[in-house]
């Protein structure tokens, strides 16, 4: 059935939303996706490029982040493309690199629409003439910089890379984090820039989401003015890599920068979309909830061991991982942290406190549509790990079919003693 694009999201029988779009793919491989709203004068134009620190090469890792922060020139912008938004009023523009993508977005007036898409043909088109060894030394010392201030000279910044160098083996790209290594970022030169473009940004390897106060056909007009004359394109091949963590490992650390000990308990845990990702996360969201949650109200509340408690999962194309993270209170003894902490674990999932971080859950899904960037990241995130983009409600239903016992089956399956890291943070 042809969606209604009057009506930027319905809601089906069972009260799951859907979003209206209108796809189809250019000569060029290019993957375009239109969605509708004329609530207000506004227009996203997001791009995001199937690449990120899980298809990096081992010997340079980084890159992908790297790439980024160059990417905001070309050929026709010898200006950083941030300034020409700003003046053109832009309420919002931002680019970030994951695991498995790096995106890109701005959100524009309506009728500055032609501006965020010929920005974005240019940089897909015409980044390589504008490219310099200059510029690339700028935005290396740049990413240093940040690596710095956000991962090593921050606290807790160093259980970061002891989690990762316990839960993957060497060479796997999620041994490094985003970040990569400072050595890597440095050494990249003019070369591996235009590779890395060359490989990785070619429309093919595309999704082109426009969201907002357009006209259907208008729109794709326009998207074929700026797109439609690249030549035909590939997507690339992406690396794969696995890891298995069979003993569990523990590491103390100190850190000069941190007030606390903390307690990190880590395992790997299911692929992006994989069977036992919403039990996880559902797990995680109930334990910690505040006032309710079991590891909140054993460790915050009742013992008061702990200043903090927080639980989450990871998620991506090549595994994923589940994260418990317990500040301890001056004077705390870990070693009672640490059996509240398997008792809790080995308990049966509260089915109160399931049902409460679903409802947490669809709640935040439901109020995040009220956004038209975040709309465009819905559509571009379903577009990427599912065949259609609209796949909010598919994805709501799955936690909806979560049960306490399979609950407990997934916890069961991945928080395995005999597969646990564990770092412990101590202050200096």
């Amino acid at each position: 059935m042809t969606p209604d694009v009057r009506e930027p999201v319905t809601f089906d029988a069972e009260g799951l939303p859907h979003l209206t779009y209108v796809r189809r793919t250019l000569p060029c491989g290019l993957d375009v996706i239109v969605h509708q709203d004329q609530s207000s004068p506004q227009v996203c134009t997001s791009i995001w490029y199937r690449v990120g620190s899980s298809d990096e090469r081992a010997d340079l890792t980084g890159f992908a982040h790297l790439f980024e922060h160059v990417y905001k020139n070309s050929l026709h912008v010898p200006q950083h493309h941030y300034e020409l938004l700003r003046r053109a009023g832009s309420t919002d523009a931002n680019a970030s690199t994951g695991s498995d993508r790096t995106a890109y977005y701005e959100v524009v007036p309506t009728h500055e629409l032609d501006l965020g898409l010929w920005l974005e043909s240019d940089r897909m088109g015409y980044f390589a003439p504008a490219m310099t060894a200059e510029r690339l030394a700028q935005q290396q010392q740049v990413v240093v910089a940040e690596r710095r201030q956000r991962y090593e000279n921050v606290p807790y910044g160093a259980e970061k890379f002891e989690i990762a160098a316990a839960l993957y083996p060497i060479g796997h790209p999620h041994r490094y984090l985003t970040i990569g290594l400072t050595e890597h970022i440095e050494s990249a030169t003019l070369a591996d820039v235009l590779a890395f473009y060359r490989t990785w940004y070619v429309p093919a390897n595309a999704t082109l989401v426009v969201a907002g106060d357009i006209e259907i056909d208008d729109v794709m007009a326009r998207i074929d003015r700026y797109f439609g004359s690249f030549p035909a394109s590939q997507r690339p091949e992406r690396p794969t890599a696995h890891a298995n963590l069979t003993s569990p490992v523990s590491v103390t650390v100190t850190d000069q920068f941190a007030k606390l000990t903390r307690i990190h308990r880590t395992w790997l845990g299911p692929s992006v979309f994989a069977a036992d990702e919403c039990e996880l996360d559902l797990v995680t969201a109930a334990w910690t909830a505040t006032g309710t949650g079991a590891l909140w109200r054993r460790l915050v509340y009742e013992t008061q061991l702990a200043q903090r408690v927080s639980a989450w999962t990871v998620n991506s194309r090549l595994g994923g991982e589940l994260h418990i993270s317990v500040d301890l209170r001056s004077g705390a003894d870990p070693a009672t942290v640490r059996t509240i902490l398997d008792e809790e674990i080995a308990n049966p999932p509260d089915p109160e406190g399931l049902e409460r971080a679903l409802t947490r859950r669809e709640a935040g899904a439901i109020w995040g549509l009220s956004g038209l960037a975040r709309r465009a990241q819905l559509l571009q995130r379903y577009a990427m790990y599912t065949p259609e983009p609209d796949g909010l409600a598919a994805d709501l239903a799955r936690y909806r079919s979560v049960t306490p016992t399979s609950a407990a089956a997934a916890l069961a399956r991945w928080a395995r003693p005999e597969a646990i890291v564990e770092i412990e943070t101590r202050p200096l």
